[in-house]
């Protein structure tokens, strides 16, 4: 069975941002040599779309474009609190967070609308739309400190009879359900939708998922506390498989400790089962913010997932700068 490695990439490697193309053929034949075959780009950040998918043409790789709900325009509306919980919320976790409300209608069409024009444009170029933050970021947090956002303030008082969810009701199972229901229901409205022009353009989807799905080995201490669970975050990334709504789930499990890495995987291949053996790409760290893993380190990752029959891997490197010794790693275990 074939294994195949993906990274995902920033172009944080080009210098000249005006000409990119000749800077991205090189890094991307120095990457093809090492045996990658899949390249997934954050739009923020890429100098010209147009000359990545001509350099990686060139290269024979396959784009994914990466997108986020931020990246749909200027005006998205974010998790919304008062100063007083703000502040809160950085002193009792070391970390506050406002990333995009995945309740807000207005959010969901600004996403949708964009990524209609992208696939547009890119169809035939690009091979899949990937989602990156396709959920409610830090969901940990919400479970304390719930959105004030507008959107939000009208499912609570629609179901809970008041625009102010106090610590009291956040305690009531029901009440707690129901904010769960509500926050996977509408990020879930959202997929379904870009599963729809993704079909209609001939594109595949994917996801960045996240590593912890409901109750697997996490990190809580702050600063970093909350990276999951994901059905926390309204991103069922299990259940969307198990209805095809994506083609692939890419988990970032960037652990710098096998041991969670190996009971992560583990859990994975519980939950999927054959799916996993066709959808599943497991994220392995070189450099994030959970630290950096040496090549030997990365070499033990991509031997257990190889080992498992799993299809692939995608690469996280925050500096996108692989040396010689990470491009061995590849080149053993790609192809």
């Amino acid at each position: 069975m074939s294994f195949r490695i993906g990274i995902w990439d920033h172009c944080r490697y080009i210098i000249n941002r005006e000409k990119p193309y000749e800077e991205m053929v090189n890094y991307m034949e120095r990457m093809r040599r090492a045996g990658v075959t899949l390249l997934n780009i954050y739009l923020p950040e890429v100098p010209s779309l147009d000359d990545y998918c001509r350099a990686a043409a060139v290269c024979g790789m396959q784009v994914e474009a990466r997108i986020t709900p931020a990246w749909a325009a200027q005006d998205i509306v974010c998790r919304t609190l008062n100063e007083s919980e703000w502040a809160q919320m950085e002193a009792e976790y070391g970390i506050k967070i406002s990333g995009p409300c995945g309740n807000h209608p207005e959010n969901r069409k600004k996403f949708i609308q964009r990524a209609q024009t992208l696939a547009e444009q890119y169809q035939g170029r690009i091979h899949a739309i990937h989602l990156d933050f396709i959920r409610n970021d830090n969901a940990l947090l919400l479970l304390d400190y719930p959105c004030r956002c507008e959107a939000c303030q009208q499912l609570y008082e629609r179901f809970f009879g008041t625009r102010d969810l106090n610590k009291e009701l956040l305690k009531l199972p029901a009440v707690s359900y129901k904010l769960l229901a509500l926050r996977n229901e509408n990020v879930s409205r959202t997929l379904r939708a870009m599963r729809t022009l993704t079909q209609a353009h001939k594109l595949d989807l994917t996801i960045a998922a996240r590593a912890n799905y409901i109750n697997s080995a996490d990190i809580t201490a702050p600063p970093v506390w909350g990276l999951g669970p994901a059905v926390l975050e309204g991103q069922d990334w299990v259940q969307w498989l198990d209805e095809q709504l994506i083609d692939r789930a890419y988990p970032m499990n960037y652990h710098t400790n096998m041991e969670p890495f190996c009971s992560l995987v583990n859990d994975y291949l519980r939950m999927l089962q054959d799916k996993a053996f066709s959808a599943l790409h497991v994220g392995v760290g070189i450099s994030s913010s959970m630290g950096e893993n040496p090549p030997e380190e990365v070499a033990k990752r991509l031997d257990v997932l190889k080992n498992a029959n799993l299809p692939g891997a995608m690469l996280f490197n925050k500096t996108n700068i692989y040396s010689n010794d990470y491009c061995q790693v590849i080149k053993d275990f790609a192809g």
